[in-house]
């Protein structure tokens, strides 16, 4: 794999980490989320472990738990998480604020690259706006790359500026939004190439 044509190991946590990459995980509740822990310390705990951020400077590493809290309720409002304050307890969130608080996280690493997978699964319709429309506004505002897998081909339309299709585990075609759904099925049915005689790259 490389990146900026450099190689790094995509299956290396600290490599992809280092490289200006982070990840949203479908499975928020699984993989996700310190449920037992505040929303705020959700938020920052990747930035802090592997950056060192909200970290008083000197000889003796000391959570600098004012700045954590300031940065979250600051994220709290950019992406409408619904909560009683920074220091409630993941658990007691919805599916869609969980995922606000899991995307909350990734942004504070401040990548370059994001990855985030099936990000509206099993949430309520207005999370599911905020969540889409965030995703763009970073991507078409900010310049930040992202690469999202979703089960929801509606969804992906919506969104994203080409769509890779994968049949049996292989990259079959990479289509644009606004192409047919014709070809959408075709491709995703593994038949695309015997009406097109060709991959649609």
């Amino acid at each position: 794999m490389r990146k900026n044509d450099q190689p790094f190991q995509l299956n290396n946590t600290n490599a992809s980490l280092d490289n200006g990459m982070a990840f949203v995980s479908e499975d928020r509740r699984g993989t996700g989320l310190l449920l037992d822990d505040s929303i705020e310390f959700n938020i920052a705990a990747t930035a802090i472990q592997v950056q060192g951020k909200f970290m008083k400077p000197g000889p003796i590493s000391i959570l600098d738990s004012k700045s954590m809290t300031e940065y979250a309720k600051k994220m709290i409002e950019v992406l409408d998480i619904r909560c009683t304050g920074p220091d409630q307890l993941s658990r007691r969130l919805s599916g869609g604020n969980q995922q606000k608080v899991c995307i909350a996280r990734a942004i504070t690493l401040e990548p370059n690259l994001l990855f985030v997978s099936e990000p509206t699964r099993g949430i309520d319709i207005g999370a599911k706006k905020l969540i889409l429309d965030h995703l763009v506004k970073m991507n078409r505002e900010e310049g930040l790359t992202i690469i999202m897998t979703s089960s929801e081909l509606a969804e992906l339309r919506s969104v994203c500026d080409r769509i890779a299709i994968i049949y049996q585990g292989m990259l079959e075609g990479i289509l644009l939004p606004t192409d047919s759904d014709r070809d959408f099925g075709l491709m995703m049915a593994g038949e695309y190439h015997k009406f097109h005689g060709k991959e649609a790259i």
